[in-house]
């Protein structure tokens, strides 16, 4: 079971980051940009605190309200993600594994959204 939750742990974290990757080079081409912290090393005490930044930040960006919903909704939701990660590495419990797992891939899922509109709007310009 040991093993199990050592797995469970890190593909939970390399998801983590991957998000958090994604938010952070979102965050540089916004029309004003927002810098997060790069690795090499990832820490969730520099990570955390500032994509909590960037919920507040991405408010002031003069783009498309659609935009700035799903960039806000992936942080927001990233953020949700991060605090419950934190849970089940105290109590192990295959649920919060479940709703961790469930609020990266929402997250994901709203910055490809985001990207896709992106490339989009690239083609028709």
């Amino acid at each position: 079971m040991s093993d199990e939750n050592d797995r469970m742990q890190t593909t939970l974290a390399v998801a983590l980051v991957e998000v958090y990757e994604t938010l952070r080079l979102i965050g540089l081409f916004l029309p004003i940009p927002i810098a997060l912290p790069k690795g090499p090393e990832y820490k969730i005490t520099e990570m955390a605190p500032a994509v909590r930044r960037m919920v507040e930040l991405i408010q002031d960006q003069p783009m498309a309200e659609e935009e700035m919903a799903l960039i806000w909704g992936a942080a927001l939701t990233w953020c949700s993600a991060e605090m419950i990660f934190g849970r089940y590495l105290r109590d192990s419990d295959p649920v919060t594994a479940m709703q961790t797992q469930l609020l990266i891939q929402e997250a994901g899922e709203a910055l490809i959204t985001y990207l896709d509109g992106e490339k989009g709007a690239d083609k028709k310009e």
